[in-house]
């Protein structure tokens, strides 16, 4: 069974961080509508599904042949996330995103999201090492990342669309930015504390 559950905090907080594929749902939610773009929320966690699988395959085939490979992912996943979070403290990713996607597809959410480097985080420091003991926990934690995703996912939606149509009074998308970088350093704690 799995020993701890904060990888449940840092799962949140990681799916929350503004990127490509969270600024997709955005974008096809501003230019669909909502009803269309909850169709797209199979095909992202098809994507995530797929790549974190890749990546722990990857992990366990060489990390007989190479002990340090999961330690090295785990932290440079670690760098990643903080370098993620002071990178969003300055970015406005969301609009800029929308100016250069002006119609999205389902495939290009799917490719983004497998080629996201979330889901090397999510496989290498995130997901806990029981995950890939047997079929349950596998199936446990990805239900428990499938119950996270689903509302972060809606968040994204209706967040981000009323964010590009400016309906949000007050609230800018640095303030979104900031808010993120913040969760996202105090949501990883329990994961650099567990590396340690």
């Amino acid at each position: 069974m799995i020993e701890s559950w904060f990888f449940v905090l840092a799962m949140l907080a990681v799916l929350l961080i503004p990127g490509p594929t969270n600024a997709m749902l955005a974008s096809a939610t501003h230019q669909q509508g909502v009803p269309k773009t909850l169709a797209f929320i199979p095909i992202e966690w098809l994507g995530y599904i797929y790549g974190v699988s890749l990546w722990a395959l990857f992990i366990h085939l060489f990390e007989p042949i190479w002990p340090a490979l999961g330690v090295i992912l785990h932290t440079g996943g670690l760098l990643y996330v903080v370098w993620m979070a002071f990178h969003l403290w300055k970015s406005s990713h969301l609009q800029k995103h929308f100016q250069h996607h002006q119609h999205i597809r389902k495939t290009q959410l799917f490719v983004s999201t497998l080629k996201n480097p979330k889901t090397v985080l999510l496989a290498a420091g995130i997901f806990p090492l029981e995950t890939w003991n047997s079929v349950q926990n596998a199936a446990l934690v990805f239900m428990i990342f499938t119950l996270v995703l689903i509302p972060v996912s809606i968040f994204w939606m209706v967040f981000g669309r009323a964010l590009l149509a400016g309906s949000l009074a007050g609230i800018k998308a640095d303030h979104l930015y900031k808010g993120s970088a913040m969760l996202l350093l105090i949501c990883m704690l329990p994961m650099v504390f567990r590396f340690f």
